[in-house]
């Protein structure tokens, strides 16, 4: 068991996410060609003060409105909220357990690419306890940090947030822990994470690190990259999309739609929307009766805009914003009868 601990839940995503990047392969259960992951951790923050911007993840809000929809029932989460608020309250005993829903996996040879969710869903469940301290807790099968572990991190957050709202108390006073069986972070999926880092002398470390050509790079920097296998293959994905700029390769040249969006979201986040439109171009069809004609362009992705985490809600759910929750009801789920949590037992 790995344990982790935090001031805040900023530190607490941002100090997994570089123990991932910077740990030696003793120190991690598994390192592939595409992730390194450590096990069985639990992770605690002593306050949920959340600075989270999709942006800095290369992420849009529609991809907030599609995971709240995912994981999250609008009826469950009111009778989570209502369970939660009337009968725990600020110093109740209990604790209130709200279930996600069960993520459907995509993907698989119908597509023509590896399944993904074939295992279930990621995050399983939010729980919400006031003694002997009040405390949000997520369950996770597994996570991406670096990438949509933030996103998970700000559903939890999120649902903090609105139960907070109801009881009139600031989330931020709050405990957080994360429960989570299998931490992972990607090696291209997750550049962002690096590349943007809220600290920045790490922001600048970590550029240098992944951008910088080989005879560049000091004898203690590449000691670094040898020792990390994270920040070694990292930095190699990156030099590939590097090399293959200046080779002049198109977007419609990539055939991997994944790696197509992180090249993009590279070219325009960090080198510049200037620079990112000289690589728009055609895909062709390969195959059929089309062979060798235009199938589809790619042109540069536009500058994402900010949307920090305080700016959203659970408005994509049908649920009101927070600045509104005085006045809307929220008995509308079943009545609730008040029974000890070892009722069952």
């Amino acid at each position: 068991m790995k344990a982790f601990q935090a001031a805040t839940l900023t530190e607490l995503h941002s100090g997994l996410c570089d123990q991932l990047v910077l740990s030696p392969a003793e120190k991690l259960d598994m390192v592939t060609s595409v992730d390194v992951q450590i096990h069985n951790v639990i992770a605690q923050a002593a306050r949920m003060d959340w600075d989270f911007d999709l942006k800095d993840m290369w992420l849009t809000k529609q991809r907030w409105s599609m995971m709240c929809r995912q994981y999250l029932d609008p009826v469950a989460l009111i009778e989570w909220l209502n369970r939660s608020a009337q009968l725990i309250g600020p110093g109740g005993r209990g604790i209130s357990m709200l279930r996600t829903n069960t993520v459907k996996p995509r993907g698989g040879t119908r597509h023509g690419n590896k399944e993904t969710r074939r295992w279930g869903s990621c995050m399983l469940a939010v729980s919400y306890k006031a003694m002997p301290q009040q405390q949000i807790t997520l369950y996770s099968r597994t996570s991406y940090l670096g990438y949509l572990g933030a996103m998970d991190l700000t559903v939890a957050w999120m649902c903090g947030r609105y139960l907070a709202e109801i009881m009139q108390q600031n989330v931020e006073d709050w405990r957080f822990v994360w429960m989570n069986e299998a931490t992972q972070y990607h090696h291209f999926k997750s550049l962002a994470f690096l590349l943007n880092h809220k600290d920045k002398k790490k922001k600048k470390m970590y550029r240098r690190l992944l951008m910088k050509p080989d005879d560049e790079l000091e004898a203690e920097d590449k000691e670094l990259i040898n020792s990390a296998p994270a920040l070694m293959y990292s930095r190699r994905w990156l030099q590939k999309v590097i090399a293959e700029d200046a080779k002049g390769r198109t977007l419609g040249d990539i055939n991997y739609n994944t790696y197509r969006r992180i090249v993009r979201r590279f070219h325009t986040e960090v080198m510049g929307y200037e620079y990112a439109q000289q690589f728009a171009g055609w895909n062709y069809w390969k195959q059929g009766p089309n062979v060798g004609k235009e199938r589809e362009f790619y042109k540069a992705y536009e500058p994402l805009p900010s949307w920090p985490a305080q700016e959203l809600d659970f408005t994509p759910l049908g649920l009101p914003s927070l600045d509104r929750l005085g006045v809307v009801d929220y008995d509308t789920a079943a009545a609730l009868k008040e029974e000890d949590d070892d009722d069952d037992e």
